[in-house]
């Protein structure tokens, strides 16, 4: 290795220049140049990138703009969670700033590009500006004119580049100059990889990327004018991203916060290939492979266009007004037509009737309400939420909610309500929780107890738990691959021959169920969904089987403010991804929400009743604003009435312990200690904090 500049000279194949202070170069033409320069008298010495290196390339890490202070750490991490010998390739040099040179060659480079930048902060913003304006004051400029070259700099001062590359063209500043420091490898032994590895190295780099473009429509294009919402703006706001890339062979490989990661079809070694962002309500890509540019912004109207119109704007409006999105500036809409040929199962040339209803089909359903007979829907062991819903076998149970509101720890909580005081048997399909962490909350709600910590389960409690859950739960191993609903209700189907007494399924979300339009010809996304949910409530009404199905709300939601626009409404039917399909083919519809930016009431958990299909059976919507609320303990561990208008609260769970007090005397459980009730028969709410599960969120 090279202990002064001119023995760098020595390096063969590789081309230095000599640079000053400021790190620029200080001779001519040195892009193409293959000089042997002096560099004896120099500052420092860059070594050029591109073909005079002999195709070298280089990832600087600029460090010095990184808040978190975790950058280069988490770029190795995933590099090496990705591919675990690309590391031991590259060369890697620190600079005088904290930075870093991840040093390589390639068969394919190109000039300069920036991979992450991040917004300047305000702190940034104002340094940029005091800093401009004491230069130019220096300079002898008047203050007016200070003021206005100040201001400028400040407001083009937006972005801080944090990881970016020389290629063609650039040249980085090296080892031996000054300050900077090589920490693997050297320069007599620059490797080479693949445009595969490199790739590899360009994809996870963007993925610490916080500023994007957004892609927006062309002027040159022809869009048909709409009495108000447009086709676009009503995509956004409605359409079913998630799904539509899903069927144009996007896989969904986790969650990350609000985003939804996604995989690209086709061969790839990446983890990871890009992902839609639900709160910002866009659609990203880390890649170059695919039909996508990276660091765009692609929202869902374009990404509509894109994967089903090949980026044909006009097109990809018109078939969003055939669909229903948006609204015709002629008085009458154009009925929607299917891309599909239906086929009929009834034969028009026989005599068979047996499709029309006659007196066998309806005479005991008569007798039943003559008779004051009519099975009404069951308890679910709360009053206040009785008088809007109940259990009903076979029901079709729609739920939506915005994220991290607790929607699926209260379904949970409803059927293990269900299997106490019904012998109610469920089937649960639950992608986005672990097997472990079902079984744990509804243990822990099975007792009001947590499984280790203060005022923990006993051995005895513990097993009795889980005996109880594991004889009236299955679970479907969500995550051991992508399914269909065809293959769910297979499963269910399968299950229930075994298992009989499973009478009902929950499946969370329903968009994380894959989209397969393989077995239907010309079926578009929009029909897929009325086809699914068709089909699943279709079996739920011919073998008595319910469903309890979570969707997410749209992003759109999450924004809707209160009067004081302080904290955000919950959402309506209308807010569920995929539409109003949903709430039409619900039976009954939920909106769980909770105001978690609340600081005393974000344990309360609001069940708004939007729908109940037959009222007759038992329940009814709940009135405008005035949702069943239920506060949720401070040990995590179950839920009791919150009345506003006075009453004694219930706990269902403590109700339903009570009165199996004599099966249960030999395990001597304290349960009004443990559940709520004071020595004196009180109910108390008022817990130590240390119920909590060591902060963690109980939702």
């Amino acid at each position: 290795m090279a202990t002064n500049f001119n023995d760098l000279n020595q390096l063969e194949g590789l081309q230095f220049i000599p640079v000053n202070d400021k790190k620029v170069p200080t001779v001519k033409n040195w892009q193409s140049a293959k000089t042997k320069y002096d560099l004896s008298n120099c500052w420092g010495v860059g070594l050029v990138c591109g073909e005079p290196s002999g195709n070298v390339e280089v990832v600087d890490i600029d460090c010095k703009y990184d808040l978190t202070g975790a950058l280069f750490g988490n770029y190795k991490r995933l590099i090496h969670s990705v591919n675990e010998t690309l590391l031991n390739k590259l060369v890697v040099q620190k600079t005088k700033n904290g930075g870093y040179h991840m040093i390589y060659r390639c068969n394919k480079i190109e000039g300069n590009v920036k991979l992450a930048n991040r917004n300047t902060t305000e702190k940034e913003r104002t340094e940029t500006y005091n800093k401009t304006y004491a230069a130019e004051v220096l300079k002898g400029a008047e203050d007016a004119e200070a003021v206005k070259i100040a201001r400028k700099a400040k407001d083009n001062d937006k972005v801080r580049v944090l990881l970016e590359t020389r290629g063609l063209g650039g040249q980085v500043v090296c080892h031996p100059t000054k300050g900077y420091e090589m920490i693997f490898g050297d320069l007599c032994s620059i490797s080479e990889i693949t445009p595969e590895e490199r790739d590899t190295l360009f994809g996870i780099a963007r993925q610490f990327n916080e500023v994007f473009e957004e892609v927006i429509v062309p002027k040159t294009a022809k869009i048909e004018k709409t009495k108000g919402l447009s086709p676009f703006d009503d995509y956004n706001e409605r359409g079913d991203v998630v799904a539509l890339l899903q069927s144009h062979g996007w896989k969904v490989v986790g969650n990350k916060g609000n985003k939804t990661v996604f995989l690209r079809p086709g061969h790839t070694d990446a983890a990871s290939s890009g992902n839609y962002d639900h709160e910002k309500g866009w659609f990203s890509v880390f890649t170059t492979s695919t039909e996508f540019e990276p660091q765009k912004a692609y929202k869902a109207y374009a990404v509509f266009a894109v994967l089903e119109c090949n980026k044909d704007w006009s097109l990809a409006a018109s078939k969003l007004l055939d669909m229903g999105y948006g609204e015709k500036k002629a008085a009458e809409k154009k009925e929607y037509q299917s891309t599909r040929v239906i086929q009929s199962r009834i034969n028009d040339d026989d005599d068979d009737l047996s499709f029309l209803a006659t007196n066998e089909d309806y005479k005991d359903y008569l007798q039943q309400v003559r008779n004051g007979t009519l099975p009404m829907g069951l308890s679910t062991g709360i009053p206040s939420l009785d008088n809007h819903f109940v259990f009903k076998n076979g029901n079709f149970v729609m739920v939506n909610g915005t994220d991290n509101v607790g929607k699926t720890k209260f379904v949970w909580y409803l059927q293990l309500l269900a299997a106490m005081y019904h012998g109610w048997h469920g089937i649960v399909f639950a992608s986005e929780n672990t097997l472990g962490s079902f079984m744990r909350a509804m243990m822990q709600f099975y007792w009001g107890k947590p499984l280790r910590g203060h005022n923990s389960m006993s051995d005895a409690e513990f097993n009795i738990a889980k005996d109880f859950v594991e004889s009236h739960f299955w679970q479907i191993k969500a995550q051991e691959d992508l399914y269909n609903y065809k293959d769910i209700l297979n499963m269910i189907k399968k299950a229930r021959k075994k298992y009989p007494q499973i009478n009902h399924a929950m499946i969370d979300p329903y968009n994380s169920l894959k989209i397969d339009l393989s077995g239907f010809s010309k079926l578009n996304t929009h029909e897929y969904h009325y086809e699914a949910l068709s089909e699943m409530k279709a079996y739920g009404q011919q073998t008595k089987f319910g469903f309890f199905i979570n969707h997410h709300a749209v992003t759109a939601a999450a924004r809707a403010k209160d009067g004081e626009k302080k904290y955000p409404l919950a959402p309506n039917k209308a807010d569920t991804e995929g539409g109003a399909k949903v709430s039409n083919k619900a039976d009954d519809f939920l909106t769980i929400h909770r105001i978690t930016q609340h600081p005393t009431d974000w344990n309360i958990t609001e069940v708004h009743v939007r729908k109940i299909k037959d009222t007759e059976t038992g329940g009814r919507p709940t009135p405008l604003d005035i949702p069943v609320k239920l506060e949720m303990y401070k040990n995590s561990c179950g839920f009791f009435e919150r009345l506003e208008f006075g009453g004694t609260p219930v706990d269902p769970v403590l109700n339903w312990h009570i009165s199996q007090e004599p099966k249960q005397s030999k395990i001597d459980l304290d349960t009004k200690s443990t559940l709520g009730i004071d020595k004196d028969g009180n109910f108390n709410t008022f817990y130590d904090d240390k119920f909590n599960l060591e902060g963690e969120d109980p939702f």
